[in-house]
């Protein structure tokens, strides 16, 4: 009996120690190597209002001074660099928390200013880009990079037939979901919002496309945790692609971000570049 509870308790302790290894494993994978990694991801798209390709590429969640920095940010610069997009787009959430930034901001701009783009370079606020005079030095990072910050406005693109909508943020900002009527239905409607629950807002839209960051994918993503801690307007689209069911079958593509906040930890949600195309022809 007393050999058999032995036993039984040998076989308890292995057991411990493999939980406890696998823990500290998954916790220096999750702080050390998933934030450092970046994916490449391609989606696409068709339509009869597109007369000739056109590629847009993705960013977001960049939360530069919590866990991310700009040298971690150069293997986005050079990812994009070796695949100029036609589009490039900034989803929001530039700088963590800008009253405790102490970073070089213009370094920031440096870099923003170094990514490639045929037709131009757009973004949006996020929530984190507003607060204590946030908003004025974030516009002044984006302009100095390249970028147009889209407050509720409109760019056409006419030769492409295609038509981009920014949508300001909806939780601090001045977020006005209304601007989607600005849509043309004979052209290619493109959203970018920083959070991706606002589509639920514009299904009567003739909106084609729409892109969002917001949520990190999750950032760590764990049964019965990850959906407790998701942050509001993102906790019904969390990552990836969504086709909806509305009359413009329109299509929600969130972006899993390039940073972290809060932890400083990935999970289950790499950071990631996205590249759309979309092309003429029947969807």
């Amino acid at each position: 009996m007393l050999k058999a509870i032995g036993k039984l308790l040998k076989w308890i302790f292995i057991f411990a120690i493999i939980i406890v290894l696998v823990g500290v494993l998954g916790v220096g994978y999750a702080h050390f190597i998933e934030p450092n990694r970046l994916t490449v991801r391609e989606t696409q798209d068709t339509s009869y209002s597109m007369e000739e390709p056109i590629t847009v590429a993705v960013f977001a969640d960049t939360h530069f001074g919590f866990q991310y920095d700009t040298d971690m940010f150069q293997k986005v610069v050079d990812k994009v660099n070796e695949n100029p997009p036609d589009i490039l787009l900034f989803a929001g959430d530039l700088i963590d928390n800008l009253n405790q930034y102490s970073g070089d901001t213009s370094e920031i701009s440096r870099k923003l200013s170094m990514m490639k783009a045929n037709l131009g370079k757009y973004a949006v606020f996020g929530n984190h880009d507003y607060g204590g005079g946030a908003e004025y030095k974030y516009e002044n990072i984006m302009n100095q990079g390249g970028f147009k910050v889209l407050v509720n406005e409109t760019v056409t693109f006419q030769k492409n037939n295609l038509r981009l909508i920014g949508i300001d943020d909806l939780l601090i900002g001045y977020g006005d979901p209304s601007v989607v009527n600005r849509a043309d239905a004979s052209m290619y409607n493109l959203v970018l919002c920083h959070e991706p629950d606002i589509v639920d807002k514009i299904l009567n839209s003739n909106t084609d496309y729409m892109v969002a960051g917001h949520t990190h994918g999750g950032q760590i993503r764990i049964p019965f945790y990850t959906e407790k801690y998701l942050p509001s307007y993102g906790e019904k689209y969390v990552k990836g692609e969504y086709k909806l069911d509305n009359k413009n079958k329109t299509i929600l593509y969130v972006n899993s971000g390039l940073g972290t906040t809060k932890i400083p930890a990935r999970l289950g949600a790499v950071p990631e570049l996205t590249y759309i195309t979309i092309s003429p022809g029947e969807r």
